[in-house]
């Protein structure tokens, strides 16, 4: 058996037994009697493939999206999920269509839930995507900080061409980049309409005056008969689950 990876095994089995807290490096390792540092390099590399979430930086850890994603599950654990469930519900039931919640874990916009529509032609959007490719991704990119933002360019680099025409392929990307998130920040919602024939629309959410996610609803464009009607309801749907995040701060 190959040590790395039985301890590697290890630690998510640990985790997946305390899945509802998050544990610590030091937590982890002496429940595993295991070298600090070992621990250490194996939770970075099961991070970097999404395998291990951590919240913030010098926080806890616990099982990421990537294990859901395999087991098909939803990440019912997640904070986000469980306060903007029903709105997400109501909202992909009112339009009868593909609603979602989003956020950006490890660099990439990931989703946490989704609603099937009732209907012969649907959208499904991949559970984990570029965050430039997605309206809900560049939603949320659009909120963070100066700081973090540059952080964010600094690891993953501008967007292609391909994954956001108009501002990958223009002279000057980082000026366009830069454009084009300040503006959406400012409407305070995302839209937008690819070449595959889907229209998308998405709205912030915030807790603690901080961005967390993203509301999404995405459609065939042969569908989109009132994108002020839909917008309107996106909006009123992100706006319930800040209100909720508000108060379970």
């Amino acid at each position: 058996m190959i040590h790395s990876v039985e301890k590697a095994l290890d630690i998510l089995e640990r985790l997946s037994a305390n899945e509802n807290r998050e544990m610590t490096l030091s937590e982890i390792a002496s429940a595993l009697s295991m070298d600090i540092s070992t621990c250490a390099n194996l939770i970075k590399t099961l991070r970097l493939r999404g395998y291990i979430d951590q919240s913030a930086p010098r926080s806890g850890y616990r099982i990421g999206y990537k294990l859901y994603h395999l087991s098909g599950r939803t990440i019912e654990n997640d904070a986000l999920t469980k306060i903007s469930r029903v709105d997400i519900e109501s909202l992909g039931s009112e339009l009868n269509e593909c609603a979602l919640l989003s956020v950006i874990r490890n660099d990439r916009r990931i989703v946490l839930m989704s609603t099937i529509p009732d209907r012969s032609i649907i959208v499904k959007t991949n559970f984990d995507k570029s965050v430039y490719r997605a309206c809900t991704g560049r939603m949320i990119l659009s909120c963070y900080t100066q700081e973090h933002l540059e952080q964010f360019i600094n690891r993953v680099g501008f967007p292609s061409a391909e994954e956001w025409p108009g501002v990958g392929d223009a002279d000057n990307p980082e000026g366009e980049l830069v454009n084009a998130l300040v503006e959406m920040k400012r409407k305070g919602y995302a839209m937008d309409r690819d070449s595959n024939g889907i229209a998308g629309f998405a709205a912030p959410i915030f807790k603690g005056g901080h961005i967390c996610g993203s509301v999404g609803v995405y459609l065939p464009l042969e569908r989109l008969k009132d994108s002020s009607g839909i917008l309107d309801k996106v909006l009123r749907c992100a706006g319930s689950i800040n209100e909720k995040l508000e108060k379970s701060a």
